[in-house]
Parts: C-alpha cells; sequence; structure tokens
C-alpha cells in the first residue's frame, strides 16, 4: 500500500466512527458534492452524482448518504470510478447548498476535520516522504470547486499553489510544516506520525551530509593550501635558498617542509615563541609573495638570454 492510500484507507476507518459531531455526515457529503460532484433538478429535490475511487470509499460514501437519508438512486462502476447518484429532498437543501463560511465561524478548526478529509478523499494525492519530496495536491472534478477550497484552506492559514496538470487545476501544499499540519486538522494522526518520522530521518541525513561535504570542503582547502606552501618553498630553495629569508620565514618554512600535514595552528604550536594561526597564514602569504617575485625574475632573466 501506498502512503497516499495508507492516508485515505485510515480516514475512511476513522469515518466509521461515531463523532461527536452531529452534523459530520452533512458536512461531509456538502464538501464531496463541492469538490467531486454534479447536480441536477429532479422534482421537489435534487440528483446528487458523486464519482469516487475505489470501493472501500464507495462504501463509505454509501453509508454517508443512508446516514443522513439521502436516498440511492443509480451506482455506476466504471474502470476506476465509481458514480453513485442520491436524491436530496427540497427540504434538506442545507446540506447540498452547504454555509461553509458560517460552520467555520462555528466550530472554528474542530470542524475542518470533516470538510478537509473529505477533500482528500475525493481529490487528494500524496508523495511518500521518504523520498525527500513533499508534495500535497488536490485535483477536483470541476475547477469552480477551486474558490471554495482555498478559501477554507485559507481559514487553516494554508496558501496553496496552483497548477495545472492533463488540463485539471491542482491545489498544491509542498511545504513539510503545512503538510503536517493538515494530516493533524483532516484526522490522519497515524499518517502524520509516519511523516513526522520520515520527514526527521531525511533531515537528520541531511544534517549529516552537509557536515560531511563541510569536513571534506575544508580537507581540500587545507590540501590546496599546504600544496601551495610547499610549492612556493621548493621555489625559494631552488631559485635562493632559504637560509636567504628572515628568520621568522625561513623557520616557517622549515617547519613546514619536516611538518607538511600539520595545520596552521599546529605548526604555530612549534614555534618558538608560539605563533597564531593568523600570523602563520601571514608568513606563508610572504612565502608566496616572494616565490612569484623570484619566478617572475627568473622568466624575466631567461628570456633575455
Amino acid at each position: 500500500m501506498t502512503y497516499s492510500a495508507g492516508i485515505r484507507k485510515e480516514l475512511i476507518d476513522r469515518s466509521a466512527v461515531p463523532s461527536e459531531l452531529p452534523a459530520r455526515a452533512m458536512v461531509s457529503f456538502a464538501a464531496f458534492s463541492a469538490v467531486s460532484g454534479t447536480v441536477e433538478a429532479a422534482g421537489e429535490g435534487w440528483l446528487v452524482t458523486l464519482r469516487v475511487t475505489g470501493a472501500y470509499l464507495s462504501r463509505m460514501v454509501e453509508r454517508m448518504g443512508a446516514d443522513l437519508s439521502f436516498p440511492l438512486r443509480r451506482k455506476k462502476t466504471g474502470k476506476r470510478d465509481v458514480s453513485l447518484t442520491f436524491f436530496v429532498p427540497g427540504e434538506r437543501r442545507a446540506s447540498l447548498f452547504f454555509d461553509f463560511d458560517h460552520w467555520w465561524e462555528v466550530t472554528s478548526e474542530q470542524g475542518l476535520e470533516p470538510v478537509f478529509a473529505a477533500f482528500y478523499l475525493a481529490c487528494g494525492v500524496m508523495s511518500d516522504p521518504s523520498t525527500g519530496r513533499y508534495r500535497l495536491a488536490f485535483a477536483p472534478f470541476s475547477d469552480s470547486a477551486i474558490p471554495l477550497m482555498t478559501r477554507l484552506f485559507g481559514y487553516a492559514g494554508f496558501v496553496p499553489g496552483q497548477s495545472r496538470h492533463q488540463g485539471k487545476r491542482l491545489l498544491i501544499l509542498s511545504n513539510g510544516d503545512d503538510i503536517a499540519r493538515f494530516l493533524l486538522l483532516c484526522g490522519a494522526h497515524h499518517a502524520l506520525l509516519t511523516f513526522e518520522e520520515r520527514r526527521s530521518e531525511r533531515e537528520l541525513l541531511g544534517q549529516v551530509n552537509r557536515m560531511v561535504n563541510f569536513d571534506e570542503a575544508n580537507t581540500n582547502r587545507r590540501a590546496q593550501s599546504i600544496s601551495g606552501q610547499l610549492q612556493a618553498i621548493v621555489t625559494i630553495e631552488r631559485l635562493r635558498g632559504l637560509d636567504s629569508l628572515p628568520q621568522a620565514l625561513a623557520e616557517a618554512a622549515k617547519a613546514r617542509l619536516k611538518h607538511r600535514g600539520a595545520s596552521l595552528e599546529e605548526l604555530g604550536a612549534g614555534m618558538s615563541p608560539p605563533v597564531s594561526k593568523s600570523g602563520m597564514s601571514h608568513r606563508f602569504a610572504k612565502l608566496r609573495a616572494i616565490a612569484r617575485l623570484l619566478e617572475s625574475k627568473q622568466t624575466e632573466k631567461e628570456s633575455k638570454k
């Protein structure tokens, strides 16, 4: 089972548990209708057709309709989707043309659970966080649902991005903290724990990789610096001799030749008196400058021959 399917199963299982909110089934039905339904007038009411994916979700929606006493008029099973058509009588129009904004004012975040759960079950899909990619996407049946979903997501502080795929507009959450909060609010608590565990593992691995890369970069820089120092010392020794150098520079050069892998701090500690890292760095900068000057003069001399 994929991670996304695991979220779906958890939400379906959770819907079978009696809710403390008596209106949960009505809110869920209204949310499903908004993002995956079509409505047509029929006598003293409306025919509402909901398109869902999978037998488990189909049974959940059938149970939801039965809880609301909405007769199931038609059920059509396709290759991937199941279409369920319910009759909603005129006196129950509030279940269909639902005032989500008033619902938010009355219930606040507690009331977002059935709404967000329905959004995910109807048109949501999420990438596996163990891949390092955080992406929660919603593809409603009709673009007309986008403004409603965006507004309700905004009540929770989400600002989803938008994209288009195969002619459909998508709402996308790609921030790890936003996705974790969505899983909390929609009631997918086991999926949330798994998400946080995998996210922590990825972040820890990222920190380790950054530390290793940092150490490797430092090692490379140090190796390049030492190579430059040795090259300068060899040039001076070949063209003039180390004894031609001032005492401090000669001592630094000889220390480097003797301790080729030592750090500047280690070389400085062996000086008498000890020299700081910046002091040793300054001495080797002078040695490189002298070597460049000697090479320049040598080149000029050879060109005159």
